[in-house]
């Protein structure tokens, strides 16, 4: 009952401007220091003990205002007392002295609401009327000259974070090297000791640092430090990591110095186009650390989750993922098989703001992280055919407006486009159009050049979509016409010699195509469906050397090989050129669909 009432009658704290003040006292500790009440108190001889062995009885001892939630020698485990004897006094100061120690003045009064205290280590507490991180009060309020101190009957349990982790990984080698390469030193000026302010600027008498990590922020898109937040980590121990840095690295070859056609500068028409046309030289860094860097990049940019998406609750064991649902990395990279993550977890441990995975394989699909899909959709560069007007026009329709026709006009569109052409959040279906007013009543031959972006060292499956005429809003009662075309692409090969090849790859001078109505031809050509939108596959291709990360790129150039000169080829054969985009889909992904469909 004494305890109750000296509990409940100390005064309350709300204001900011009450934290530096230790409530009124005739108790003979009020005149004294923290550091001389707590190494004079019987009952914390071992608290003493450890505040001693890191040095911070010097700061108890100090003006600066503290409050502190001191453990009885009755509350320490006898082995955890030992260990921490037995620890360096860095150790000593981190995970115990500092984690029951805060800045300002936190008394326990009646009016006190549950409330998150931040300790000196950055470490989250509960405190209550009652109890610190649920360990009961056995004395409160008891007032210093420099701060105030309660007595817990336990001691609170330190917990690294995800950042923190990293240094305490045993088995994962490969990304703690890699990652803490990247550690910088940064002040912290919210928990320094102001000095005075010399030459203009500000000085510290005591300068606390803090570890920055640039490829957890940058890549990683995470902060792994911060006690607010609550991720999930996956961590490759060293065997997935090499068996993730084998399977990659084919993907990242690069050659010293790279030609490439520049389509900004091409200005010659297709007929006297060649491999050299509108080059440019594009320089790499030194081939193997650029390789290597990229590789790393990839294997750990997708290994944090945020427990504020609903859909990554697995992995903080709440509830199972169903086969169809994928995981959101923090970068905002949906992964497909996050199941398989689960069922490779070798160790899970609670850190204090979520929870650590090792596992034995990284299972993530290639398409999903290191060899994504390279699509183009807005053409970088035509031929100019009439004046100097701009040859292609974006061209939006509501989707709502597709909805009874979808049937006939994407009747040949597989589901794998599906994400693209029909996107969830969208409402509207997008191509690129030659500008009519540039070629009606004229014998021009529009081409369309598509800049590939980010290609890698890999095999693509290429594929053209092309829109007819019937698609636009009029729904004009037009003869559906069919396009006749043929595709060039631009590329690099391992020499840095610049290649034009016919798609298919490996076209003869002629081979025959069959076309929509049944009957054969000889020709390097495609003649597409008339009035249906058509996925046009050119095969797949491999390119010796990766472009992603430097400016250079190969392109694919769509050109008409029908001449327009009489009305009668205009009449039965598309002018015009209507395309919803150039897809390169890596070789794994398409076999993917391929066994799905």
């Amino acid at each position: 009952m004494m305890l109750a009432a000296t509990m409940l009658g100390a005064a309350s704290c709300s204001d900011y401007s009450d934290y530096n003040t230790v409530p009124v006292s005739p108790e003979a500790s009020a005149d004294q220091t923290l550091w001389q009440n707590i190494s004079s108190d019987p009952q914390l001889t071992k608290f003493a003990t450890l505040a001693k062995q890191c040095n911070f009885s010097e700061a108890l001892n100090s003006p600066r205002f503290y409050t502190v939630w001191a453990p009885t020698d009755d509350a320490f485990d006898n082995d955890e007392y030992e260990r921490l004897l037995a620890s360096d006094s860095a150790t000593v100061l981190k995970e115990f002295i500092q984690q029951h120690i805060t800045e300002y003045n936190y008394p326990v009064s009646s009016a006190l609401e549950k409330k998150t205290i931040v300790s000196l280590n950055l470490k989250h507490h509960d405190f209550t009327q009652t109890s610190f991180d649920e360990f009961p009060y056995t004395d409160v309020n008891l007032p210093a000259s420099n701060g105030v101190m309660h007595k817990i009957s336990g001691y609170s349990e330190f917990f690294s974070n995800l950042y923190e982790n990293i240094d305490n990984l045993e088995g994962c080698d490969s990304l703690k090297k890699y990652v803490q390469k990247y550690d910088i030193e940064v002040l912290d000026p919210n928990n320094s000791v102001i000095g005075p302010i010399k030459d203009g600027k500000q000085t510290y008498l005591d300068s606390v640092m803090r570890k920055q990590n640039t490829v957890i922020a940058s890549i990683m898109r995470a902060s792994l430090d911060n006690e607010d937040s609550t991720y999930c980590m996956v961590i490759p121990n060293d065997k997935a990591w090499k068996a993730a840095y084998a399977k990659i690295a084919p993907y990242y070859k690069y050659i010293a110095k790279m030609d490439y056609m520049d389509l900004s500068k091409k200005t010659s028409v297709a007929s006297s186009t060649t491999a050299t046309t509108a080059k440019a030289d594009e320089a790499a860094t030194t081939t193997s650390e650029f390789q290597d860097s990229l590789t790393c990049r990839n294997i750990v940019r997708n290994l944090v989750f945020s427990n504020s998406t609903p859909r990554n609750q697995a992995l903080f064991g709440l509830g199972t993922i169903a086969p169809s649902d994928s995981l959101l990395s923090t970068p905002g990279n949906y992964l497909q098989n996050g199941q398989e993550i689960l069922n490779h977890t070798v160790d899970m441990d609670e850190m204090s703001n979520g929870v650590a995975r090792v596992v034995d394989s990284l299972t993530y699909y290639p398409w999903d992280t290191y060899v994504p899909c390279v699509v183009s959709t807005m053409p970088e560069q035509t031929l100019k055919v009439k004046d100097s007007k701009p040859s292609t026009l974006k061209k939006t329709i509501p989707l709502d407006d597709l909805k009874e026709r979808r049937d006939t006009l994407f009747s040949k569109v597989p589901k794998m486009f599906n994400q693209w052409l029909f996107p969830a959040k969208e409402k509207f279906f997008t191509y690129y159009a030659v500008d009519s007013t540039n070629i009606d009543g004229t014998t021009g031959k529009p081409e369309l050049n598509f800049k590939l972006n980010g290609v890698r060292s890999a095999t693509y499956h290429i594929y053209v979509i092309t829109v007819p005429d019937q698609i636009s809003n009029d729904f004009a009662a037009t003869t559906p016409k069919p396009y006749y075309l043929r595709f060039y692409l631009s590329w690099t090969d391992a020499n840095n010699k610049q290649q034009y090849t016919v798609l298919p790859e490996g076209a003869r001078s002629t081979y025959e195509v069959t076309t929509a109505d049944g009957k054969s031809t000889a020709t390097l050509t495609y003649v597409g469906d008339p009035g249906r939108v058509n996925v046009i596959d050119l095969g797949e291709f491999t390119f010796p050397a990766c472009y992603a990360g430097t400016n250079a790129y190969p392109s694919l150039m769509m050109m008409h090989t029908k001449t327009y000169t009489s009305a009668s080829n205009r009449n039965k054969y598309e002018q015009q050129m209507r395309v919803a985009g150039v897809y390169l889909i890596p070789k794994e992904y398409n076999d993917y669909w391929a066994n799905k469909e």
